[in-house]
């Protein structure tokens, strides 16, 4: 009896894992197809699957990302039309991972997207538009990791992070990522909560990271680490306006600016660049180097 049990079993743990690595397929495109014909691929793909780009220029792209996939561009190039090129909309566990992207229009985005979770965007090059990467509304537990954001024409925002609804439980990280020749390198609005560390943000006009509240000045929190950032602005290093502080940790970091190489909003006191919080919440800002240009 003992046998025969463990023969069920065992046959039963076999179907699961044929099962199982069935369930992710991978789907090859190439940049013969059309915006169309690609956007139909990823529509008819299942949650899980990869959709993965011959390397080679594709023209006219614009695609929208609604389920969890995984987009594997090997090198490719994606040049839009008119439109942001990769639009992420309400959904779980995308990745986007070794595109070169060329926006082609001054007022669209490279990858986009609203109230996604446990996303991955890593190891892209973006040029050419307004925003490189731009999430918003409401987010959670995004890795952006390893992007290029250059050659934009003084567009506005390098990586830009929005939640304007409510703090997350889980951790957001901005590592690793160059960002060149933008009015703002990276953008945190309302509520934040993770890593920012090891970006190099450079030949920014305006302001070289913002952390501000979102949809109003009022609303919003931060809960993160921001850590050995490099940062080069004409205007203003870093911009602390957000209102409410859990905990901050700003050390590390290099900036030189042409104007206020660390700027605070009312809801902060400075005293000699080092920031202090004028309310509750913990604070580590020590470790900076502050420079003018």
């Amino acid at each position: 009896m003992k046998t025969k049990n463990l023969g069920i079993v065992v046959f039963l743990v076999a179907i699961a894992v044929t099962m199982g690595s069935a369930s992710a397929a991978t789907v090859n495109v190439n940049s013969g197809m059309t915006n169309t014909q690609i956007q139909t691929a990823i529509t008819n793909a299942a949650a899980g699957d990869t959709i993965n780009f011959a390397s080679g220029t594709y023209n006219g792209i614009y695609l929208t990302v609604n389920k969890a996939l995984n987009l594997v561009g090997n090198g490719a190039t994606l040049v839009g039309s008119g439109t942001s090129i990769l639009t992420i909309t309400g959904t779980t566990g995308v990745s986007i991972n070794g595109f070169n992207i060329n926006i082609n229009n001054p007022s669209a985005d490279g990858i986009t997207g609203q109230n996604v979770y446990s996303c991955s965007i890593q190891n892209n090059n973006i040029t050419n538009g307004d925003d490189g990467i731009n999430i918003y509304k409401q987010y959670g537990n995004i890795t952006i990791n390893n992007n290029r954001v250059t050659s934009m024409n003084d567009a506005r925002d390098g990586i830009s992070l929005v939640n304007c609804v409510s703090q997350t439980s889980t951790s957001t990280s901005v590592t690793n990522n160059v960002v060149d020749g933008m009015d703002y390198g990276i953008f945190i609005g309302g509520y934040f909560r993770g890593l920012i560390s090891n970006n190099n943000l450079t030949n920014i006009g305006t302001t070289g990271m913002t952390i501000t509240g979102k949809n109003a000045a009022t609303t919003g929190n931060l809960y993160a680490n921001i850590t050995n950032n490099y940062i080069t602005s004409t205007g203003v290093g870093i911009s602390m306006e957000n209102p409410d502080v859990i905990y901050l940790n700003l050390t590390g970091n290099t900036v030189s600016s042409g104007s206020a190489s660390l700027f605070k909003g009312t809801y902060y006191n400075l005293d000699d660049n080092y920031i202090y919080l004028s309310a509750s919440g913990s604070a580590n800002t020590h470790n900076n180097a502050w420079a003018t240009l």
